[in-house]
């Protein structure tokens, strides 16, 4: 047996103007019987809410929500689920993101199910006018979903990217006491946004919605793992823990390094923390706070990887020009400090 779930972004807002967070025992499921640490609901600004996902269904549901004058952009990390709405199923996928704008939609989860991601709610016009949205641009198919008068009920799903994905981990993984929390999750959902946003103004590019092919799906965990490698120098995640993360399976997580970079995950890693170190050093850095900086807790073992790469003591590398390995994104590159920014 199903259990049922309905929600009013509507009600929702008005809520959040007298109490600007509300957990999810207050919005869905105060006992917890269905699902188990539901989300939260936060007010970024007037007509924007961010909901920050990471539960287990615990039991098949059923959710009904109403939108009315607002859009929901779904953001999946983790989980899978039906979506019902216009007269259409869709199915949710784990790795997107989804642009729903319709009045009501139905959302159909099986039972001992983990999701993880997060949610926008925000009003068409706010999206468009505060933050750039152009659906003029969009195929003629989807131009009347922001028409003023009678939209047209659209629900499109494009591929998460990698730099979405490091901000999602970002706030669900956030652990700053309030009121730091809030202006660090403020930041993040504004960035996530304006990231969405210039993803859907390129719906205009052929083939922009016909999704992703397995394989391209898998390139772009890929380029998500390589990102986060990069991102969390100090702490790199072991490969199974990236696995889990990614929700991709280890051996094609090393065979996809393997194709992208030439080598496996481990060894991704260790290149581009010794090379940050490298760097670090020739700033004058010395050598037990760099081998800190990038995951060493012995000094020694840290002599031992940077003499094995660079066939010199980290004590020799005098200040100057860093060192890059060639066929290597170096971590302090432009790509890099945009991510680690914020």
């Amino acid at each position: 047996m199903s259990s049922s779930l309905d929600l009013d972004v509507d009600d929702l807002m008005s809520a959040l103007r007298s109490k600007p967070i509300l957990s999810g025992t207050e919005v869905w499921d105060p006992l917890e019987k269905v699902i188990l640490s539901p989300p939260s609901y936060r007010l970024i600004d007037i007509g924007f809410v961010l909901c920050l996902q990471n539960y287990r269904m615990l039991q098949p549901s059923r959710s009904r929500l109403m939108r009315r004058n607002c859009v929901t952009l779904q953001f999946t990390q983790s989980g899978a689920y039906r979506l019902y709405g216009s007269g259409q199923v869709r199915q949710v996928r784990s790795g997107s993101v989804r642009l729903n704008a319709m009045p009501a939609s139905v959302s159909e989860f099986a039972g001992n199910m983990h999701m993880r991601g997060a949610s926008i709610f925000i009003e068409r016009e706010l999206l468009i006018d505060s933050f750039g949205l152009r659906p003029d641009l969009w195929p003629a198919e989807y131009r009347a979903t922001f028409a003023t008068k009678a939209p047209s009920p659209v629900s499109i799903e494009m591929p998460l990217t990698p730099e979405m994905w490091l901000i999602l981990d970002a706030m669900i993984d956030c652990t700053f006491n309030e009121p730091i929390r809030n202006v660090y999750l403020t930041a993040k959902a504004m960035e996530l946004l304006s990231l969405t946003v210039m993803l859907f103004n390129g719906l205009a590019r052929p083939n922009a919605v016909a999704g992703l092919s397995p394989a391209a799906r898998e390139q772009r965990l890929i380029e998500a793992a390589a990102l986060i490698y990069r991102s969390e120098l100090g702490r790199p995640p072991s490969i199974e823990a990236l696995s889990r993360r990614l929700g991709l399976n280890r051996n094609k997580l090393t065979d996809g390094f393997r194709s992208a970079f030439g080598t496996t995950p481990a060894e991704y890693s260790r290149q581009i923390r010794l090379e940050w170190a490298a760097r670090r050093l020739s700033e004058g850095l010395d050598v037990g706070q760099a081998a800190a900086e990038v995951g060493y807790d012995s000094t020694a073992a840290f002599g031992r990887a940077f003499q094995q790469r660079y066939s010199r003591t980290p004590s020799s590398q005098a200040p100057a020009e860093p060192v890059v390995a060639a066929g290597y994104p170096s971590p302090g590159d432009e790509a890099a400090s945009s991510h680690l920014a914020g």
